[in-house]
């Protein structure tokens, strides 16, 4: 099931205000499937994409995009991007100032370093209820193919995610490394729903009209405050040579 429909506008919505007028380059780190690369190319701008995964890369590689199957630090410095974003792949990275280091390496001079995450130790005992309930009304329907928790929605949550880097720690990190630091809070658990190993079930036209609505419900609670704002976008600028 191709969930882009939904997903990418999302992202585009609180991305598209960051960036430079197209036709800016861009390099996009975790492109994946290439979903959000080819909405960028089609708005503009001159897009390459680099994930490590063969499968994925050859995957955006179909859909037209320009990608590079590789580790970041595998690219040569000076390449003279405009921006580099990561979407939803740093929270994975060993060592987040060198990583982020690397990027900016890239970059010219004023350029733009964005990552798209979720800072999964924001979730609370209330965002744990509200991933768990909903998934397992998915999983009743047959939408959505995944295990429920039998025990304490968040002790699963933190068991399922304390081997990736916190949000604190990315926005941290990201500070770090450049100058003119902003970040702009979002919702993200309506894309977390699935969780680990979990998949949507194949031709299932409901699952999309599901997901726009669970997306509606958290942030109107967000803005009620009875969820935490756990997505976020940050950026900062790159000055000179690193």
């Amino acid at each position: 099931m191709d969930l882009t429909t939904v997903a990418v506008p999302h992202t585009l919505d609180r991305l598209r205000p960051l960036l430079p007028e197209p036709p800016a380059r861009l390099l996009e780190v975790g492109c994946g499937r290439g979903a959000l690369a080819v909405a960028l190319m089609e708005l503009g701008y001159r897009v390459t994409g680099v994930d490590r995964n063969a499968e994925m890369a050859a995957a955006a590689g179909d859909r037209g995009v320009p990608v590079v199957q590789a580790d970041i630090r595998d690219i040569t410095p000076g390449e003279g991007y405009d921006v580099v974003l990561f979407t939803r792949s740093l929270h994975h990275a060993d060592d987040l100032d060198e990583i982020l280091g690397h990027a900016a390496s890239l970059l010219t001079p004023g350029g733009l370093l964005v990552i798209e995450e979720f800072a999964w130790e924001r979730v609370n005992q209330a965002a744990a209820h509200f991933l768990s309930d909903n998934r397992a009304m998915l999983v009743a329907v047959g939408l959505l193919d995944a295990g429920v928790p039998s025990g304490d929605p968040l002790d699963t949550w933190v068991a399922d995610h304390a081997d990736l880097h916190r949000g604190s720690a990315m926005i941290a990190a990201l500070d770090r490394t450049g100058a003119d630091f902003a970040v702009v809070h979002t919702s993200i658990l309506w894309r977390l729903i699935a969780g680990r190993g979990g998949s949507w079930v194949e031709s299932s036209s409901h699952t999309i009209d599901a997901l726009t609505a669970l997306r509606g419900a958290e942030e109107r609670r967000v803005a009620e405050g009875a969820l935490p704002a756990v997505g976020f976008l940050a950026s900062v600028r790159i000055f000179g040579a690193r």
